[in-house]
């Protein structure tokens, strides 16, 4: 199966991380005495309601696969029917009636078996050949065929729901897989969100058919009747129309399409926004709580809260909180924000959407217990909170001020503080508090005659814990002597005191000793200073990203998955196998008389009824009846091995009837030996007509015995020629070209806009494409928005299209350090496989299929050129040693990259491999972000992976994504 990689609307990974701890606490609330227990019993992850996930599941039903399945297998069937009844080899695309009507018309029928009868059976030894040709037809129409076989259905689910319920709008396109996200034209008044695609690929019979369904999310904040659509999709430069929806909504207390009455929650769940001050300044970091309080009800497939509002800066919701508050259970969210202006601010309302669990009555005690629980999808709403936002005062503000807002500690070091001149010394800064810290700019100090600076910047290693950030600044002492270093100070606004704060640091003084090499010889004043005994410390950081887009090809597009790749290593074969029958027939003719005999008949007769052609112009009547006669007698004596004075009209005729020879083409032979000797012998009774009526028949009796070794080279041309129409059509087929987004999405990365570019190279994945080089940089802005999972993934899959680009290697080690994780080969696997690590799997196979093509052309040229037949094998002989290493390169990859399932761990945190499917399964081990594992199964919402130690456990399937 594929996975589409389509970003949703909004950012869901961090949402993905506490599904589980969520659930648990609804679960929890939902049965007070099974609070230990986990989620296995209620709690079912919906893939279909993940923001931003990627859906592996199936989009069609099994009615539908199973109705395909016994189509494709009714048809299939029939076909083959068709072709061993029919001898020209056409195809009844039409089939049902009118079977003995079209057999009335067909050659060989019984119809006109009278006149057609003997080249109707001629043709049954040669039809045989065509079935590879026909084959290989049939397989390199049908890509073609099935690519413009796309239909478009949209349908709503359920139909009639109550204000703030959520329906699911489902647009399945039939016959496409990388099909974009539909167009939807018109709401009427409903919130529509994009949840996600799920795709699905099946082989019936040899037929594939493949389909993606994008799925919705639709919610009516008033009663009313909502009609959605038109909807459209765009797909190779058609469009397709999928109609319209319609959505019946109740008011929030009425049953919904007459069903039972209002939803059975009613105040037992509550979702609150909150501020601790409702009066805060520009700039100032405000924690914000979203509380979801659980009654006596039962919910599942809860997603993260959004909060709406504009103006302020929101930081993304952590892992939440669970306690419990009397028989409720109480599921806290804790952020904060930062106000962007000044005035009145509006924050909210969030909302939060979730699944209720309604228990309904079943006639079955049994099964009702576990098939009773239907899932009603909510929104809660909270109340929004207003702040009052003000400005920064002007009066008392510090002069070195930079905007900082908080309450904050100001730290200064310098190491090493005695050194010689020329030496590094570097100024460590470190700023920690409960302010925003994104935005600091540290004091650096100035440059001055006995002092050279560099600029200030953030320190390579992290800080040691989340409220703090340490800047770096070298300077290097020019003279020496005891050198001062200026005072650092720190100025910030704190909004408890309403006032602003300066922090002074004392001064700190260097020790500065004179360099040995002053004393060796002079220094050249400007010059560089000479490096100290310490090694050099470099910086590290990846690669920037690529400028173009690199080959851009549909999304699974390999060369090893096209069975027109398979099917020309059949010619080689093919050719060195004709070759080697022409080599062998060579050979029988000369050293096999009857059979070089045989072979020539029918050139030696056509080559007589030539000469007796021209006699017959020429008016010599005796030397053209010579020529008439000797042609056929000698092409009999050679096609039925008997000596000439043994051929005879009775003999002949005798012959070939036993030979399975139609009837009446014996008969013929009988008559023109008799005309033929009526002429010879009696010459005043023989005309200009029938002497060209017996050449005629002389003629036509050498080709219908010749016939059938010419039988099928018309319909071999002419399913050559249909071969070559469809590659050429499909091939003429309309392609996208997504390089005006991967341009866009380079200047978003150079303006620093990291997740805007994510985005933006992901809208070329959406229309199907892909490319090393989108890859590497898609991997690069994930890597700078701070998700290094992610940024694995992408180099990833680079490293299955370009493997020898060494920025990709460097980018791809760089970020395994980062996550602690190694993935190189053994050391016995680059010894055994020497290029499984130098190409993909595309370019070993086009190198074998080149050296398998190069050793089948040195064998031929071996049977051929004796001469050089020695040399030609030995060199063949190294081309299959080539051939050898090549292909088992190749296989490598295969095994280990191309087949399997690999996927990353992409959560920000680390996620835990539990020993089963379920939120209170013990857990296994913990997997890191940016951990490639294998996938082995999935089950409800849990795959099953195997660490690269052999470690198996389940883990969430929003934890994963597939390469």
């Amino acid at each position: 199966e594929v996975q589409p990689r389509v970003r949703g609307e909004e950012d869901g990974r961090p949402q993905e991380e506490a599904r589980g701890a969520a659930e648990k606490a609804a679960a929890t609330a939902g049965e007070p005495g099974q609070a230990g227990r986990g989620t296995a019993g209620s709690a079912e992850p919906a893939a279909e309601a993940r923001a931003g996930g990627r859906s592996t599941e199936s989009a069609a039903g099994p009615a539908t696969a199973a109705g395909r399945g016994a189509a494709a297998a009714t048809t299939a069937a029939a076909g083959r029917r068709r072709a061993s009844r029919r001898e020209e080899g056409r195809r009844d695309v039409e089939g049902g009636g009118g079977r003995s009507a079209r057999r009335a018309a067909r050659p060989g029928s019984a119809a006109r078996r009278g006149r057609e009868e003997a080249p109707g059976r001629r043709r049954r030894r040669g039809a045989g050949g065509l079935v590879i040709v026909r084959i290989l037809a049939v397989t390199l129409l049908v890509p073609a065929l099935a690519a413009a076989d796309v239909s478009v259905r949209a349908t709503l689910d359920p139909t009639q729901v109550r204000v703030g319920e959520a329906s699911d709008l489902s647009v399945e396109v039939d016959g496409a897989q990388n099909a974009p996200t539909p167009r939807i034209a018109g709401t009427g008044g409903a919130s529509v969100r994009y949840v996600g695609p799920s795709t699905q690929v099946s082989i019936v019979n040899g037929r594939m058919t493949a389909s993606i369904t994008h799925r919705y999310s639709v919610v009516a904040s008033q009663p009313g009747r909502f009609t959605i659509g038109p909807i459209t999709v765009e797909y190779n430069g058609k469009t397709y129309d999928a109609g319209s929806v319609a959505l019946e909504v109740a008011a929030a207390g009425a049953p919904a399409g007459g069903g039972q009455a209002a939803a059975p929650a009613g105040d037992q769940l509550r979702l609150a926004l909150s501020a601790p001050r409702t009066e805060v300044y520009v700039g100032e970091r405000v924690p914000i709580a979203l509380t979801l309080t659980i009654g006596q009800v039962r919910v599942t497939d809860l997603q993260y809260p959004t909060i709406a509002g504009d103006g302020f800066a929101l930081d993304k919701l952590p892992e939440p909180g669970q306690r419990r508050e009397g028989a409720a259970q109480v599921v806290e969210f804790r952020t904060t924000l930062v106000p962007l202006r000044s005035g009145a601010l509006t924050i909210g309302p969030a909302t939060m959407s979730l699944s209720l669990l309604v228990h309904s009555r079943s006639a079955d005690p049994f099964f009702g217990s576990f098939f009773g629980d239907q899932r009603r999808p909510m929104e809660l709403h909270s109340e929004p909170v207003a702040l009052a936002v003000l400005p920064l005062p002007e009066a008392g503000r510090p002069a070195d001020f930079s905007g900082a807002i908080g309450h904050f500690q100001f730290d200064v070091k310098a190491a090493p503080a005695e050194v010689a001149v020329g030496d590094p010394v570097t100024i460590t800064s470190t700023i920690s508090g409960d302010g925003a810290l994104d935005a600091l700019r540290p004091p650096a100090i100035a440059a001055s005659d006995r002092l050279r600076v560099y600029p200030v910047q953030v320190a390579n290693q992290p800080a040691a814990n989340a409220g703090e950030k340490v800047f770096e600044q070298v300077v290097i002492p020019l003279a020496a002597g005891t050198v001062a270093l200026p005072d650092l100070r720190f100025s910030y606004f704190d909004p408890g005191t309403r006032s602003y704060q300066t922090v002074d640091r004392p001064p700190i003084v260097l020790t500065v000793h004179e360099s040995a090499a002053a004393h060796a010889a002079p220094q050249i004043t400007g010059g560089v200073a000479a490096p100290g005994s310490k090694p050099e410390r470099l910086g590290r950081d990846i690669v920037f990203i690529k400028d173009a887009p690199g080959q851009l090809r549909p999304i699974g597009a390999r060369r090893w998955r096209s069975p027109v790749f398979w099917l020309f290593q059949l010619v080689p074969l093919a050719v060195w196998l004709g070759a080697l029958a022409v080599q062998r027939r060579r050979q029988r003719l000369s050293g096999d008389v009857r059979y070089a005999r045989y072979t020539r008949a029918g050139r030696d007769a056509r080559a007589a009824i030539a000469r007796a052609r021209v006699a017959l112009r020429a008016g010599d009547r005796a030397t053209f009846h010579d020529m008439v006669a000797g042609a056929v007698h000698d092409y009999l004596a050679a096609k039925l091995d008997l000596p000439p004075g043994a051929v005879t009209a009775q003999s002949a005729a005798a012959r070939l009837r036993g030979a399975g020879l139609a009837t009446d083409v014996a008969a013929e032979l009988e008559a023109f030996f008799t005309a033929c000797e009526q002429a010879r012998f009696a010459p005043a009774c023989a005309d200009g007509v029938d002497m060209q009526r017996t050449l005629e028949r002389d003629d036509s009796i050498v080709r219908a015995l010749e016939r059938e070794r010419r039988l099928g080279r018309s319909l071999i041309a002419a399913s050559l020629l249909l071969i070559t129409l469809a590659r050429a059509t499909h091939a003429m087929a309309p392609a996208e070209t997504p390089n005006t987004i991967f341009f866009h999405a380079n200047a978003l990365y150079g303006e620093e806009r990291w997740a805007e570019a994510a985005a933006e190279y992901e809208r070329v994945l959406a229309v199907g494409w892909e490319s090393g080089n989108l890859y590497f940089n898609l991997g690069n802005a994930w890597f700078r928005a701070g998700d290094v999972g992610r940024a694995v993934l992408d180099y990833e899959r680079a490293r299955r299209l370009i493997p020898r680009d060494p920025d990709l290697h460097a980018n791809l080690s760089y970020a395994r350090e980062l996550t602690g994780n190694t993935g190189e080969d053994t050391v016995w696997a680059r010894l055994v496989f020497p290029l499984a690590g130098h190409g993909t799997t595309d370019e070993l196979l086009a190198a074998a299929s080149a050296v398998y093509v190069a050793m089948m052309a040195l064998l031929a040229v071996a049977l051929f050129v004796p001469v050089a037949a020695q040399g030609a094998r030995w060199a063949a002989a190294v081309a299959g040693l080539a051939l050898v290493v090549v292909l088992s390169s190749a296989g490598r990859r295969l095994a280990t990259l191309d087949l399997p399932a690999w996927a990353v761990v992409v959560t920000h945190d680390e996620a835990t491999v539990r020993f089963e499917p379920s939120a209170g399964g013990t857990a296994h081990f913990q997997a890191k972000p940016g951990t490639v594992v294998r996938l082995l199964g999935a089950r409800e919402g849990w795959a099953q992976v195997e660490r690269g130690d052999g470690r198996r456990g389940w883990v969430e399937q929003a934890a994963v994504a597939t390469i």
